[in-house]
């Protein structure tokens, strides 16, 4: 699941508990029998006596067989998980607890302190024994005294389908850093042993990124397109049921590859999707990869200043550390931030030249840098003879309408532009 970019406080106002749940955990278990064995056949004044374990009615104050019977019909009672995110922010904004199935009516603090915000939310209910679901609703603003966090409540109606308990069940979502999650729906996946790399088995998912097959334990791997371009995900099979969250695709855009050999050099570049993908656009045409004589001043094949590309992948970047930084203050930022990083000056200003004009649309960005960390469970780039050092830096940038949002500073990477160095940026817009 998503994690918060900020901490706030929250409300917590739980939905009603099963009275066989005695130490409110939402699971009737063997530590709630513990609690009710403590007490059997005592009665009010009795140091043991619990009045919790009173469950029959109408309540006797003695515990005794028929308190016992109620425990019983509730053994392995499990409360339905909801976890709500705001929609169109991906914030984390609280867990509720459902009784069971049904409309149910729940007050929740938004971490939200966004003006005009229209309370668009969507929740994931997780059961045991049923398939996981993930739906949007609205939520109203419950009015408050100023400067107090915002309340908000909703009506939401779960209802759950149950998995086939002798195959393995599973759901399918395709997460995203700031929208609702969805399902994979209606889409062929293949499974893959990643020792052989041959295809053991095959599915289908339904409308809701459901499937149910058989199949023995183990890792594989799920092969499977979204939007014409092919996921390769692992996958972990385990038991009667596990939910897959994969990250949809996105578009990083115009990533530029300069590279500085020591003396002139031919040399080949490719750039690798593990997780799926693929280049859309380059200059000069990528084809099966680059090959280019380079000189040590980065002019490449006599014409070109650095590579070209544009590409689609599924998305693994980071999106909990990042700047907040108004519209008019981006190329100073830009400039020395790239500057930290290690780009030299004509590196920044075809950045600030290309993107600065292009930045124009919100009073406010937040910026996530992406590093080679997570670049290359995206998009790795591989550059033959092996260059000494590699800078690379994608910005993730999405633009605000205030600077409320808070962000945890980025560790900048050390970098070091000794011998054969190869470095790139770009952007990717949320």
């Amino acid at each position: 699941m998503k994690v918060p970019a900020c901490c706030f406080a929250l409300l917590v106002s739980f939905s009603m508990a099963n009275p066989a749940d005695l130490n409110s955990d939402y699971i009737v278990d063997l530590q709630d029998f513990v609690l009710f064995a403590r007490c059997w056949q005592t009665q009010t004044g009795h140091p043991a006596y619990n009045s919790l374990c009173d469950l029959a009615q109408p309540k006797n104050e003695v515990i005794d067989v028929n308190d016992l019977l109620v425990w019983a019909e509730n053994w392995l009672w499990h409360a339905i998980r909801l976890d709500i995110y705001s929609n169109g922010w991906g914030y984390y904004c609280t867990t509720k607890w459902l009784e069971g199935e049904g409309t149910w009516t729940i007050q929740f603090t938004d971490p939200l302190y966004k003006p005009g915000y229209d309370g668009r939310y969507y929740a994931y209910a997780v059961h045991p024994g049923d398939f996981t679901e993930v739906f949007t609703f609205l939520a109203k603003e419950i009015p408050i005294p100023p400067g107090t966090p915002k309340k908000y409540r909703a009506d939401v109606t779960v209802d759950l389908d149950p998995i086939d308990p002798n195959r393995f069940n599973g759901t399918i979502f395709l997460t995203q850093p700031y929208f609702a999650d969805a399902y994979l729906a209606d889409t062929d996946v293949a499974v893959i042993d990643p020792n052989s790399m041959g295809m053991i088995a095959s599915f289908r998912t339904d409308s809701q990124g459901r499937f149910s097959i058989q199949i023995e334990p183990g890792i594989y791997l799920f092969v499977f397109s979204e939007d014409s371009e092919q996921h390769i995900e692992e996958a972990a099979v385990l038991g009667t049921y596990r939910d897959f969250l994969y990250p949809a695709m996105n578009i990083m855009l115009k990533p530029n590859i300069y590279l500085y050999p020591p003396e002139a050099m031919q040399l080949e570049v490719r750039l690798a999707f593990p997780a799926g993908g693929g280049v859309t656009v380059s200059i000069p045409e990528y084809t099966e990869g680059w090959n280019i004589t380079a000189e040590p001043n980065g002019l490449l094949d006599g014409v070109f200043r650095y590579l070209f590309y544009e590409s689609v992948q599924p998305d693994y970047g980071q999106y909990e550390s990042g700047w907040v930084v108004a519209q008019e203050d981006l190329e100073n930022f830009f400039r020395a931030n790239l500057a930290q990083t290690g780009f030299i000056q004509e590196e920044i200003d075809d950045f600030v030249e290309y993107w600065i004009p292009r930045l124009t649309g919100a009073p406010f960005y937040a910026i996530y840098p992406q590093y080679k960390e997570q670049l290359d469970k995206m998009v790795q780039l591989r550059v033959f003879p092996p260059p000494d050092n590699v800078i690379r830096l994608i910005y993730a940038i999405r633009g605000l309408s205030g600077n409320q949002t808070c962000l945890i500073p980025p560790q900048i990477p050390a970098f070091s532009r000794e011998g054969f160095t190869v470095v790139e940026w770009g952007v990717v817009l949320q």
